[in-house]
């Protein structure tokens, strides 16, 4: 009985592996182009917060404080008082 079901979901895995990729391969190069470039940068700021936090994690310091300039370089491009979110540093270096 179990090797029926681990077949059947063996199946329906290539199904929509299968069926995910003929979706892609059908989609436009535009389709997959970011136009918000806010969006773009507050997913690079959550990316280099969340690296920075690894780093002080690990101690290492100097990483840490080039993601912390980066940090500050996102903010002052994104022009942090008009949004509705609070990313104040909190950095324990």
């Amino acid at each position: 009985m179990d090797n029926i079901k681990d077949e059947n979901l063996r199946r329906l895995g290539k199904y929509i592996a299968e069926s995910l990729i003929n979706q892609a391969l059908m989609t436009e190069r535009d389709d997959w182009i970011e136009t918000n470039m806010k969006d773009h940068a507050i997913g690079e700021l959550a990316r280099c917060m969340t690296l920075q936090n690894l780093y002080l994690d690990r101690e290492e310091y100097e990483k840490c404080a080039i993601m912390k300039l980066r940090i500050q370089d996102i903010k002052s491009m994104l022009k942090m008082e008009d949004l509705d979110i609070n990313l104040d540093d909190n950095d324990e270096e």
